[in-house]
């Protein structure tokens, strides 16, 4: 009878579907090079950030020097198309080895291709607009060309960005802010869709922080994008990211393993 159950159990097993899911990945926190906030001050957000995934078991590292931009490039290429989901986190700055100075490359570079992976890689950017570059070395183009959405921008200063019930369930360390490079909600387009609204304004219209993805592809994470602002900016993106890891499914293999151990203790 034992063989007889065992058999059938194998047999429901294989016929368990086998497409991939992705496990949880790694975590890269870039302060090389920084804009709207000085380097000390996101070092300081950076650290809490370390601290608080090092708590979860998060795999995580940060690179605080100029000089790390190559490390961080081949990283990157690395973990793209991983299977797992990996999150790049930067302070203002879109560094030049993953995305050219002047909208050099619009298509194909190691940043977009980071996130055009069922991966959902992620890139999180605290303090100036989301891909503008240091000394605005992409400006409006940086954004536009990593989503392939012409007109996208991030404009108006102080705009409102009331906390979301979500965003109280997903960051307890979220507070109300006053935006100064909000997402615009109502300039998306194609793919790209809201995943989770964590402040916004009255309309809706604009957000910061909010977590966009571009179908089953990769997402854009602004938070907190504001000139000099002294908001809990580690403390959010780790708790973003959490929450982002803890609801990504693990691979299939690991959830067989499992199963077949609970089998063998039963015996």
């Amino acid at each position: 009878m034992r063989t007889i159950f065992l058999s059938l159990t194998l047999i429901a097993l294989m016929a368990l579907p086998l497409a991939p899911v992705l496990a949880a990945g790694e975590v890269a926190i870039y302060t090389g090079t920084t804009q709207w906030i000085d380097k000390g001050a996101a070092d300081e957000q950076a650290q809490i950030c370390v601290d608080m995934l090092d708590d979860a078991g998060i795999s995580n590292f940060w690179l605080d020097s100029d000089g790390d931009m190559d490390a961080l490039a081949d990283w990157m290429k690395d973990v793209t198309g991983d299977q797992g989901l990996d999150i790049c986190v930067l302070y203002g700055d879109f560094p030049p080895t993953l995305y050219p100075d002047g909208n050099a490359q619009p298509e194909g570079s190691v940043g977009e291709t980071f996130i055009e992976t069922t991966d959902g890689d992620a890139f999180i950017n605290h303090a100036d607009y989301m891909f503008w570059g240091l000394g605005g070395r992409n400006e409006v183009g940086g954004l536009q060309n990593m989503m392939d959405i012409e007109g996208i921008t991030m404009w108006d200063d102080n705009t409102p960005c009331n906390v979301t019930d979500e965003g109280k369930s997903i960051s307890p360390s979220l507070p109300d802010i006053q935006s100064d490079r909000p997402f615009h909600v109502d300039e998306l387009d194609g793919d790209w869709e809201v995943e989770v609204s964590l402040a916004q304004n009255d309309s809706g219209t604009r957000a910061d922080p909010i977590i966009v993805r571009d179908g089953n592809l990769g997402r854009l994470i602004p938070v907190i994008q504001t000139a000099g602002g002294t908001e809990p900016k580690g403390a959010v993106a780790a708790e973003i990211i959490i929450w982002l890891m803890s609801t990504t499914p693990v691979e299939p293999a690991g959830k067989i393993s499992t199963t077949w151990g609970a089998l063998k203790a039963d015996r």
